[in-house]
C-alpha cells in the first residue's frame, strides 16, 4: 500500500535469493513445484509467520491442529515467530481464539482491522495484548474520521438501506470505516467517499472485498494496512524480507501478498486472489521464487508452502 488513494477489488470474509524453484509456469499461471532443494540448510534459519485469520489458519480445525503440531515440534526452525493479521476486531479474535484454544497457536503478535490495529502480548493474563500506541498515533497524520464516516452515510442514503449499510461497531474504529454495500453499487459508495477524502486533504486507501453478491468497502488511513503492519511488525522482531512468509486467501490479503516478503496464497484461496498472483508472475512483477501456490487448503497449504520454501525440517 502506499501514502494517497488506492483501491483493491474483490474477496473478504485484511527473503534471500532461493535457490531452487518454489513455483512453476503452465499454460494459465502458477502451480506449486517440488520442495526446496536446500531445506536442511534453510531450516535452521528462523521465520516469521504473517497469516491471515478466516480461510488461511482457521476454517477447518483438523488442519489447524496440524499447524500447531509442526509449530510445537522440533520441526520449528528455532527462533521462528507468528503473527496473525486479520480483519477481525481484537473482540472478535479473543472470542475465536477461546473457542479453538485447542487447535490455534497463540501468536508473538496480533495485527488486527486491516491493518489498523498492532497489538502486543502484554504478559498479564487478565489482559493479553496491549495496543501498540506509536503505531495507532501515526495513523493520524492526514486523517479524519468525521469526514470519511459522513460520506459513507451519504453514500448509504444514495444508496438506500437495503442495498447499503455500516457493518457493525466492532468492525469499525478511528482509522478504519467499513460499509456493506451491493455489486452493483459499490462504485456509489467508493466515489463518495474517494471525493470527500480528496476535497479534505485526506491520505487514505480504499480497499474492497467480498462475495456474494456483497462487497465490503474498508476506508482506511493510508498509513494502515495489512502491509505496512507488516512490515511494521517485521522490522520490531527483527526478521529479514526473505526471512517473512505472508499468507492469506482473498482479496484484502492482496496488498500484503504484494510487498518483499516470501508469500503463500493457500488451495482454497478465492479465484481473484490467484489470478492476481497469475497476473504479476506473467508480467514479471512478482518473483516466482517468493511465491508459492498452495494445493492443500487452509493450514494445511501453509505447511506445504513452508516446506517448499525450505522452513520445515
Amino acid at each position: 500500500m502506499r501514502l494517497g488513494a488506492a483501491s483493491i477489488a474483490p474477496t473478504r470474509l485484511a527473503r534471500a535469493n532461493h535457490a531452487s524453484n518454489i513455483v512453476v509456469c503452465r499454460s494459465r499461471g502458477v502451480r506449486a513445484a517440488a520442495a526446496s532443494t536446500s531445506v536442511d540448510k534453510s531450516a535452521q534459519t528462523p521465520v516469521l509467520i504473517v497469516s491471515d485469520l478466516d480461510g488461511t489458519m482457521v476454517g477447518n480445525d483438523e488442519y489447524t491442529r496440524s499447524f500447531r503440531e509442526f509449530w510445537e515440534s522440533s520441526a520449528k526452525p528455532p527462533g521462528s515467530k507468528l503473527v496473525y493479521s486479520t480483519g477481525r476486531s481484537l473482540e472478535s479474535f479473543t472470542k475465536l481464539i477461546e473457542t479453538k484454544s485447542q487447535v490455534m497457536v497463540e501468536p508473538d503478535g496480533l495485527i488486527c482491522a486491516v491493518g489498523t490495529k498492532v497489538f502486543q502480548p502484554s504478559g498479564d493474563v487478565s489482559r493479553p495484548w496491549v495496543e501498540d500506541a506509536e503505531w495507532t498515533a501515526a495513523l493520524d497524520v492526514n486523517w479524519c474520521c468525521d469526514v470519511v464516516t459522513a460520506a459513507a452515510r451519504g453514500a448509504i442514503d444514495a444508496c438506500g438501506d437495503d442495498n447499503a449499510h455500516f457493518r457493525p461497531a466492532d468492525e469499525q474504529n478511528r482509522h478504519k470505516v467499513t460499509v456493506g454495500v451491493k455489486d452493483e453499487l459499490v462504485n456509489v459508495v467508493e466515489d463518495t467517499i474517494r471525493s470527500a477524502c480528496e476535497s479534505n486533504g485526506l491520505e487514505y486507501k480504499i480497499i474492497i472485498s467480498g462475495s456474494g453478491g456483497w462487497k465490503f468497502v474498508d476506508c482506511v488511513s493510508a498509513g494502515a494496512g495489512k502491509l505496512e503492519s507488516l512490515e511494521y511488525v517485521r522490522k520490531q522482531l527483527g526478521f529479514e524480507l526473505l526471512e517473512t512468509v505472508a499468507c492469506g486467501d482473498s482479496g484484502n490479503d492482496i496488498l500484503m501478498l504484494s510487498g518483499q516478503t516470501r508469500c503463500i496464497i493457500v488451495g482454497n484461496a478465492e479465484s481473484e486472489l490467484r489470478e492476481w498472483a497469475n497476473d504479476r508472475v506473467a508480467k514479471g512483477e512478482l518473483a516466482v521464487d517468493r511465491v508459492f501456490l498452495a494445493t492443500e487448503r487452509e493450514a494445511l497449504g501453509i505447511l506445504q508452502g513452508l516446506s517448499s520454501f525450505g522452513f520445515r525440517g
